[in-house]
C-alpha cells in the first residue's frame, strides 16, 4: 500500500483521525509534531498549529517532511476552526492539487452549495464559534486567499467517471476543489474521485485530499491496509490490547476545552463521585496538585477544569493544566483523559510523550490510545507489556452525555484485560464497513 500521511492541527482530532484508519485494520500510529524513526502504514502527524498564528500555520505544512510518493490528507475541523486557509495554500505551493470536503455527516456537518452547515444550519448562526476570534464563515470561500472553484451536490452524485473529470477541470491552474458533501456515501464518491485521478503521475499534480475524519475513514476503507511480508493484515478487532496489563491505576481527566459542551460532560462525570477540581491560572497551583493527589487517592479518578472566566490567552490554561498533571505525576502513575486538542497536546509534550497508538474508541472522537510507539505491545500486538500510560483524547465540541465516564470505564477495563472493543461504537459512529479497492 502507498503510505499515507494524515496532517492534523491539533491532538483530539489527530487522534480522531487517526482511529478511523485503526478501525479498518490499518497500522496507524499519532507523532507528536515531526515524526522519527520507523513510521506506520498511516502515519497521522499533528502539527499543533490551532492556537498559534497563520503563519506558523503556513511554516508548518511548509516544511513538514512529506515522504515521496505518499497519499497526503489534511485534516481539518469539522467546524472549520484554525488556520485553513493557509494551511491549503501551502500545500498548493509545495505542489499538490487540493480537494477540500469537510463534511462529518454522523454529527450532521454538511456543506451544501459550499456553504458549511450543521444540522441544516449556517454554521455562522450555531453558537459554535463563540469562543473564535472571528466570525463563523458564510461559505468555505471565506476561508482562503486563493483560486477556489465549488463542486456542487449534482457533480458528487453523478457518474464517477464524469464526476472526477469535472474535478479534474476544477483544478486547472493550482485552484482549490472545494465539495459538497451531505453524506458518507459523498465523500467515498469523493476519495474514489480523487483516486482516479491520483493514478496519474507525471501527467497532472499530485491530489492531497482535505476534510474531516470522516474523509479520513473513507480513504481508509478506499484503500487497502499495507501489508508486510509473511504477516496477515489485521482485521480491526485485531488490533488492540489484550490481557491483564497490572494494577488498575488512578485516571485523572483534564478538561481543557471552554466549550460549554465540555463542562457538561464534566459535570455528568462529577454527578457519579468524581471530584472536580478548577483551576485559575492567577491562583496557587500547588494547593490544586495538593487536593487533586488526594482526590485519587480516595476514588482512583478525580475531574481537572480551567476557569470558566475568559482568558487573555486560553493557550495560558493548557500550559497551566500541564504543569498540574506534571506535578502530580512525579509521584502517581496516572492514566489519562483529555479533552480538548490544545490541553491534550500541552500535558503530553509536558510529559515528554511524542507518539501515541491508537487501540478503541466509544462514541466518534473519543479514542483510547497507548502512549509510546508500540514497543510497550506484547510480542503478538495484543497485550501491553510494562507500565504504559494509557491515554483518552476526545475534541472539546462533541460527545454524549456520559462520554467522559465511558472513556473513564474504558481505560479502566482495559488496564484490568477486558476487551476495549465491547465499547466500540456502531458503524453509525464510525466502525467498519465494507472497504473499497480501487
Amino acid at each position: 500500500m502507498t503510505p499515507i500521511t494524515v496532517i492534523a492541527d491539533d491532538l483530539s482530532g489527530a487522534a480522531e483521525t487517526a482511529e478511523q484508519f485503526r478501525l479498518r485494520g490499518h497500522e496507524t500510529t499519532v507523532s507528536l509534531g515531526v515524526p522519527s524513526g520507523r513510521t506506520a502504514g498511516v502515519t497521522v502527524v499533528d502539527v499543533g498549529t490551532r492556537a498559534g498564528t497563520a503563519e506558523e500555520a503556513r511554516v508548518a505544512i511548509d516544511t513538514l517532511p512529506l515522504p515521496d510518493g505518499s497519499l497526503v490528507l489534511k485534516k481539518t475541523d469539522s467546524l472549520w476552526r484554525g488556520h485553513v486557509g493557509p494551511e491549503l495554500e501551502a500545500l498548493t505551493g509545495r505542489g499538490y492539487d487540493v480537494v477540500v470536503a469537510g463534511a462529518l455527516p454522523a454529527l450532521g456537518r454538511t456543506v451544501v452549495g459550499g456553504r458549511p452547515l450543521v444540522d441544516g444550519r449556517p454554521l455562522a448562526e450555531t453558537p459554535f464559534w463563540h469562543l473564535e476570534p472571528h466570525d463563523a464563515p458564510s461559505s468555505l470561500a471565506d476561508l482562503v486567499d486563493h483560486p477556489s472553484v465549488l463542486v456542487g451536490l449534482d457533480v458528487v452524485r453523478s457518474d464517477p467517471a464524469a464526476f472526477a473529470a469535472r474535478l479534474d477541470d476544477a483544478l486547472v491552474g493550482g485552484a482549490l476543489a472545494l465539495v459538497d458533501a451531505e453524506t458518507d456515501d459523498d465523500l467515498a464518491a469523493v476519495v474514489e474521485a480523487a483516486l482516479r485521478l491520483s493514478v496519474r503521475p507525471g501527467v497532472r499534480r499530485p491530489i492531497a485530499l482535505a476534510g474531516s475524519a470522516a474523509l479520513a475513514a473513507a480513504l481508509a476503507d478506499a484503500v487497502a491496509p499495507a501489508v508486510t511480508p509473511g504477516v496477515p493484515a489485521l482485521a480491526s478487532d485485531d488490533v488492540g490490547p489484550r490481557g491483564g496489563v497490572g494494577p488498575v491505576r488512578p485516571v485523572l481527566v483534564v478538561v481543557g476545552s471552554a466549550a460549554e459542551v465540555a463542562r457538561g460532560h464534566a459535570d455528568s462525570l462529577a454527578a457519579t463521585g468524581a471530584d472536580v477540581h478548577v483551576l485559575d491560572p492567577e491562583d496557587d497551583a500547588g494547593r490544586l496538585v495538593e487536593v487533586t493527589r488526594a482526590s485519587l487517592s480516595r476514588s482512583s479518578v478525580a475531574v481537572l477544569t480551567v476557569t470558566a472566566r475568559r482568558l487573555p490567552d486560553p493557550l495560558v490554561g493548557s500550559v497551566a493544566l500541564a504543569e498540574v498533571v506534571a506535578r502530580i505525576g512525579r509521584d502517581v502513575e496516572l492514566d489519562l483523559v483529555l479533552t480538548g486538542g490544545e490541553t491534550a497536546r500541552a500535558v503530553l509534550d509536558r510529559l515528554a510523550t511524542t507518539t501515541l497508538r491508537p487501540l478503541a474508541q466509544v462514541e466518534h472522537g473519543a479514542v483510547l490510545s497507548l502512549a509510546g510507539d508500540g514497543r510497550g505491545l506484547t510480542g503478538d500486538g495484543r497485550g501491553l507489556a510494562g507500565d504504559d500510560r494509557l491515554v483518552a483524547t476526545k475534541p472539546g465540541s462533541f460527545g454524549g452525555p456520559t462520554v467522559l465516564a465511558d472513556l473513564v470505564d474504558l481505560v479502566r477495563r482495559t488496564r484490568a484485560g477486558a476487551d476495549p472493543h465491547d465499547l466500540t461504537a456502531s458503524a453509525a459512529s464510525g466502525a467498519p464497513t465494507k472497504r473499497r479497492t480501487p
